[in-house]
């Protein structure tokens, strides 16, 4: 077994690294003395859906145990009450469950107003892709009939594959954060005509597995697993965006360098870990950490989690929701080793 896992670590080029323990630890946020929640970094959250009530939370948890100062759950109001136990310091933004275009722009509206005050958007985990998340995707990004933007579902309109582009600039793109684009987000991406325009470049981080990927990209699974770091680097280049592939050793890259885990915990594979993941990369953007670097600090934090874990219930015993409270003992260990990043 050891001997087929070393011969799957992928080949890297010059300038690309494995993400390790002396890479990360300088990158960790440290907060200076007065600091508060909101200068600390918010994050806001668009996910869940009645089918997925537990994506939502675990990527609130994921934020806020990566330091987020402020997380800003948004979800539909009937989800609310489900959520709050799992996640008490969460804020809302509580989203109509009516079927109307106006709904769709209320919803996009409350959102963009609430990332005013805050740093960084996660978008898609457990979303759904019904037309009630199609029509708030495309809502948020500009997409729907030339003359009105698209309904938040119903049979006013969803965003449809090939959807066209409203004038003007999206009014999330307009809002300038960094965003983390994950799951049913990447699903809804995917079925654009040329995705790859909605989004400006070094705009967001897109987070695929080896499924998603091939839906963003228009390939096979086999090509993305035959060399997932060239996969990742050329889908990088391809769309402008930092991109991650969690497939064994998990890489990413912006095009021009790519990083590679320097472990694969098989536990990872597991419904929810990368929801965990997407909310703890959304919490270090918050807190000012370039995309690269916000990353590779998830990807090795996440990986030592991992480790943590099975040390209690082994490999295959994990679950996702073991993971925040080990991501920040982990990122702990860190906080407290060299560099002073300052805060």
């Amino acid at each position: 077994m050891a001997t087929n896992v070393k011969e799957q670590r992928p080949q890297l080029r010059p300038g690309d690294a494995v993400i390790d323990r002396a890479m990360v630890a300088p990158l960790v946020p440290r907060r200076s003395f007065g600091a508060h929640k909101w200068g600390v970094g918010g994050v806001v959250i668009v996910a869940g859906a009645p089918s997925y009530i537990g994506a939502a939370v675990l990527c609130a948890q994921g934020a806020g145990r990566a330091g987020a100062g402020v997380t800003n759950l948004a979800v539909p109001r009937g989800l609310v009450p489900a959520i709050v136990p799992a996640v008490p310091e969460a804020a809302y933004l509580l989203l109509s469950e009516t079927e109307s275009t106006a709904g769709a722009r209320r919803a996009a509206e409350m959102i963009v107003d609430k990332l005013e005050k805050s740093s960084a958007v996660v978008i898609g985990p457990g979303l759904g892709e019904d037309e009630s998340a199609s029509g708030l995707l495309g809502a948020l990004f500009g997409i729907g009939s030339a003359a009105r933007p698209i309904g938040f579902g119903g049979s006013d309109g969803g965003a449809a594959p090939g959807g066209t582009k409203t004038s003007g600039v999206a009014p999330l793109i307009a809002a300038g954060k960094p965003m983390v684009i994950d799951a049913d987000g990447l699903n809804w991406l995917a079925k654009q005509d040329d995705w790859k325009g909605l989004l400006p470049r070094g705009a967001a981080v897109l987070t695929p597995h080896v499924g998603e990927m091939t839906r963003l990209l228009g390939i096979e699974a086999e090509e993305v697993t035959r060399d997932p770091v060239e996969t990742v680097r050329e889908a990088a280049k391809r769309s402008g965006q930092v991109v991650v592939l969690k497939y064994g050793y998990t890489a990413v890259s912006d095009g021009e360098r790519t990083l590679v885990a320097e472990d694969a915990p098989g536990s990872l594979a597991s419904a929810g870990a990368g929801d965990v993941f997407a909310g703890a990369i959304g919490g270090l953007l918050a807190q000012g950490l370039d995309p690269l670097d916000a990353v590779a600090v998830a990807i090795y934090t996440g990986g030592r989690a991992a480790r943590r874990v099975e040390q209690r219930v082994g490999t295959i015993g994990l679950v996702a929701g073991d993971l925040p409270l080990a991501f920040a003992e982990e990122l702990a260990l860190l906080e407290q080793e060299g560099g002073s990043r300052g805060g």
